[in-house]
């Protein structure tokens, strides 16, 4: 687990701690075996052309929420979240 650090909260209008929150993205695929099998089929061939490490951080964004008031904002920064 992370610890928390200081920034600048938007919200808040003052630097405060936030922490950090990682979570799944949603699927682009439907519901259905076939859905489900093409997004299946993407995982695979995405993690053998990436490599497994690369391929999973497609599938997560990174958060930073502030302790103070609970905003959240997206910070996918770095080229892993590319």
């Amino acid at each position: 687990m992370k610890s928390m650090t200081i920034q600048f909260c938007d919200k808040c209008a003052r630097p405060t701690a936030h922490k950090e929150l990682i979570k799944q993205k949603p699927s682009p695929y439907g519901k259905s075996r076939k859905e489900q099998f093409k997004a299946f089929l993407s995982g695979f061939f995405g993690g053998i052309a990436v490599g497994p490490a690369l391929a999973s951080l497609e599938l997560i964004d990174r958060y930073v929420v502030c302790q103070e008031c609970g905003h959240k904002k997206l910070e996918n920064h770095g080229e892993e979240f590319k």
